[in-house]
């Protein structure tokens, strides 16, 4: 085909019925994934400019990690149904429509029950912020409050960008991030700029998800419909949610543990802490290859040597990049948040972050993609086991580096990077003994 023959809306995948390849979805996601990252450095950038680190700020990364609590329920839901769905689609366009269908009415229950679980548990969450004073915990609360569309709206998100990678409609899913981002940044840049109020900042997050959910509703609407049975795939189903909870959980429940540490250290600990891994993360997360590989391990059943390319691949990429970013924290924090009302001490404390979960960068992207292996094989209960007993050792050496040997959120970072690399490497030799 020629260039000029191209079409802007086919290049973008808007409406397309046909399946995209692999290759054409890592490119299209690669930039819109980018721009989705740009836009959301941009609206840390604007919080780092016009409010710098604050008590406010801990109140709402603090809200963010809390609500992350129930987002588990989102992930596990999202990561349940494309192998399942890739499977009822080569059995046929009924069962693929039956099972579409049933989906659809169990994010429906999900969405308002977890919602309203939230709601009613907030006040009793937030007692975990533990170093908090009664005036961050106060405003920990609302913002838990203004975060719950944010909840709600995911499910719906995630629900219809998981049915659209089942038919290997990639593209839908990365336009949505990216929409999200977009508006998160203009609405926070805006109304911190006319308002200089952390109250903007959950608000924002709220109304940028709904934008972002009712375009991936739109791609989807095809697909929105009610049906409930039971059947041996469906119990199957709810088993492998079961231990799912605790894969999804790991990062959640690691974020959670932290900042609850975190809340103990000064003022601002909280806030860096976040901006830390938020560094960290993007870097790790820029190609959200787990997302595009779920479909084609799926169609391989997790073959080891499927999964040995896609690792040799992102460990050429990741290995130079953890060690570049280690290296050069302090650098790369003064360049991207080192402007306007971003102090010296809001600085040091992000460096000190981003530069001890820059070792974890490897462990972040390889993770994900182990333990969708796991699940498309059906044998969850190893990686259940390792991703339970992670989450202990993380709040066991958060409690050694930080209250013993008080390395501040160094140890809160570098015990989550280690964990995460102790967890994948114990996955992986599981895996390679289980051959396959």
């Amino acid at each position: 085909m020629k260039l000029k023959d191209v079409n802007i809306r086919e290049l973008i995948n808007l409406n397309a019925r046909v399946q995209e390849r692999v290759l054409d979805a890592v490119i299209r996601g690669t930039f819109l994934n980018a721009s989705a990252k740009l836009a959301g450095y941009l609206k840390h950038l604007s919080i780092a400019v016009l409010i710098g680190f604050s008590g406010g700020t801990d109140a709402f990364f603090m809200a963010l990690g809390f609500i992350g609590i129930f987002i588990i329920f989102v992930d596990v839901f999202d990561s349940l149904g494309v192998p399942n769905l890739v499977k009822a689609r080569t059995e046929s366009e009924f069962a693929f429509k039956r099972l579409s269908k049933l989906l659809f009415s169990i994010t429906v229950i999900l969405s308002v029950s977890i919602t309203l679980l939230a709601f009613l548990l907030a006040p009793l969450i937030v007692k975990s912020a533990i170093g908090f004073d009664k005036e961050r915990e106060e405003k920990t609360l609302l913002y838990l409050y203004l975060l719950l569309p944010y909840l709600f709206l995911n499910f719906y998100f995630h629900h219809f960008s998981a049915v659209l990678r089942s038919l290997r409609r990639f593209t839908p899913f990365f336009i949505g991030n990216f929409i999200f981002s977009f508006f998160t940044f203009l609405l926070t840049a805006l109304g911190l700029f006319l308002y200089q109020d952390t109250l903007v900042l959950p608000i924002a997050s709220s109304i940028a998800q709904l934008f972002a959910t009712v375009y991936i509703v739109y791609v989807g609407r095809e697909h929105i419909g009610f049906s409930w049975y039971v059947d041996e795939k469906s119990k199957e189903m709810i088993r492998q949610g079961v231990y799912l909870l605790a894969l999804y959980g790991v990062f959640h429940l690691f974020v959670f543990v932290d900042k609850a540490f975190a809340s103990l250290l000064t003022v601002k600990s909280v806030s860096a802490l976040h901006f830390g891994l938020l560094v960290a993360y993007g870097f790790s997360s820029l190609l959200k290859f787990e997302n595009i590989a779920i479909t084609p391990l799926s169609e391989q059943k997790g073959s080891i040597q499927k999964l040995n390319f896609y690792l040799k691949k992102l460990l050429q990429v990741y290995i130079p990049l953890s060690l570049f970013v280690f290296v050069f924290s302090e650098t790369i924090t003064r360049i991207l948040f080192g402007y306007g009302a971003f102090s010296h001490m809001d600085s040091d404390l992000t460096a000190q972050a981003l530069g001890f979960y820059s070792l974890g960068i490897i462990a972040f992207v390889v993770w994900p993609i182990l333990y969708r292996v796991f699940q498309i094989r059906n044998e969850l209960k190893p990686v259940f086991l390792v991703s339970v007993g992670g989450v202990l050792l993380n709040a066991l050496l958060n409690y050694v580096f930080v209250l013993q040997l008080k390395m501040g959120v160094m140890g809160l970072a570098l015990a989550t990077s280690l964990v995460y690399t102790l967890m994948c490497v114990a996955c992986y030799v599981i895996l390679l003994k289980k051959g396959g």
